[in-house]
Order: C-alpha cells, then sequence, then structure tokens
C-alpha cells in the first residue's frame, strides 16, 4: 500500500499548499487595491519609509555603511536580467532531463507572469515614492513592485519544480526555503532603497505567488492529461 499511498498524499499537500498561498495572494492584493484607492495605505508606507532612514538625514539609510550596497547587490536578483538567466538555467536543465513540454510551459508561464506584472504597473500608475530620496534609478511606475512579483514568480515556481526532483523531505524543504528567502529578500531590498512603498511589495508578492500557484495547477491537470511531462522519477 505505500507506494500508492505516499504520492498521493503527497500530491494532495502539495496542492492544499498551493490554494492556500494562491487565496492568500489573491486576498492580500485585493486588500491592497481597494486601501490604495481609497488613501488608507500612503500614511503607513510613508512612516515605513521613513523608519529605514536616519531621521536627521533622509537621504541616509539605517544599517552599517555596507547595508546599501548589499541591497543593491540583493534587489538585482530581481531584475528582468537575471530572472531570465534564472528562468534559462532552470530551462536548460529540463532540457537535459528531455522534458521539452515542460519546458515549453515553463517558459510561457514565467514570461506571461512578467507580461502581467507590467500590464498592472501600467493600469495602476501608482508614483514612486517621494518621501525618501531613492538610492536606485527605477522607472515611473510603483504597484504592483516588479522585482518582488518578478522574484516572486520565478523563484517560487523554481523551486517547486526543482524539490519534485529531489527525494527525501529536507532536501524539499531546503530547496522550497530558499526560494521564499530569495523573493522575500527582493522585495525587502526594494523598500530599504526607498523605490517601492511597502504596500507595493505586499501586492507584488502576492500577485507573483497567485500567479506561481495558478500555474503549478495548470501544470498538475496537464501532466494528468498527458500534455506535459510527469516529474522525474528517483532513479530516471
Amino acid at each position: 500500500m505505500r507506494p500508492i499511498t505516499r504520492p498521493v498524499l503527497t500530491v494532495e499537500t502539495t496542492t492544499l499548499l498551493y490554494l492556500f498561498f494562491g487565496a492568500a495572494g489573491a486576498w492580500l492584493l485585493m486588500k491592497s487595491i481597494r486601501r490604495i484607492y481609497k488613501g488608507r495605505l500612503e500614511a503607513i508606507d510613508n512612516a515605513m519609509l521613513r523608519a529605514l532612514r536616519r531621521p536627521d538625514n533622509l537621504s541616509i539609510p539605517i544599517g552599517p555603511k555596507w547595508m546599501p550596497q548589499a541591497a543593491k547587490d540583493v534587489t538585482a536578483l530581481g531584475s528582468g536580467t537575471n530572472l531570465t538567466i534564472a528562468t534559462g538555467i532552470l530551462a536548460g536543465f529540463l532540457c537535459l532531463n528531455r522534458r521539452f513540454r515542460a519546458t515549453g510551459f515553463l517558459v510561457s508561464s514565467l514570461g506571461s507572469g512578467l507580461l502581467l506584472c507590467q500590464s498592472l504597473k501600467g493600469f495602476f500608475a501608482r508614483r514612486r515614492p517621494t518621501v525618501v530620496p531613492h538610492l536606485v534609478d527605477f522607472d515611473p511606475a510603483s504597484f504592483p513592485s516588479g522585482h518582488s512579483m518578478g522574484a516572486a514568480l520565478v523563484y517560487l515556481t523554481s523551486g517547486g519544480i526543482i524539490s519534485r526532483q529531489v527525494t527525501g523531505s529536507l532536501a524539499k524543504t531546503y530547496f522550497l526555503s530558499m526560494a521564499l528567502v530569495l523573493a522575500v529578500i527582493v522585495g525587502v531590498s526594494r523598500v530599504y532603497l526607498g523605490v517601492h512603498y511597502p504596500s507595493d511589495v505586499l501586492a507584488g508578492w502576492a500577485a507573483g505567488s497567485l500567479w506561481s500557484s495558478l500555474c503549478a495547477q495548470a501544470a498538475r491537470w496537464l501532466q494528468h492529461q498527458g500534455g506535459v511531462e510527469a516529474p522525474m522519477e528517483t532513479g530516471e
């Protein structure tokens, strides 16, 4: 019975987790949008941005002298260039294992998610924060945070795919945890650098996790229908 029961429980548990994160992401996104339009978030956003700067000089962030450069290095992990590189590495991994349809689904899912992010930014057209000086260059649109949404989308999807190719709960937890950490620190760096409101980052995380969850469920359905290759099994 174990060879049958264990995979069924794993699929059910993973599906529930994806549905939970997707539902939580949708709820956070809708709450953020409503509060932005009603002007309820601006005071909180501005207070949090000021809290990350020295009171006597808002152009200087709190923390050690090396922190601003470290934040710039971290925030680059959510840039379009680095997200494209990460996607290419994962696509190459799948191709080497002859998962060509899975590769196509991965690229189309992540590509459409990043296009969705740009569409949302253009639709809401929220301006960047002006309460503190910015420490890096940026494009005018602010909501949702493209770096945060892209990092959540690419790294969470990548972590989910890689975790399904390894055995052992420790290894699975490690890859999923690292994916979550990358998504979180990219978003935090955007606020620290003063180029996004905290609500922009929360909305980016929410939208990215929602899209990642939807794509994961679509992938499972396609695998069941034979449209996408199933995850690699141990010893393949």
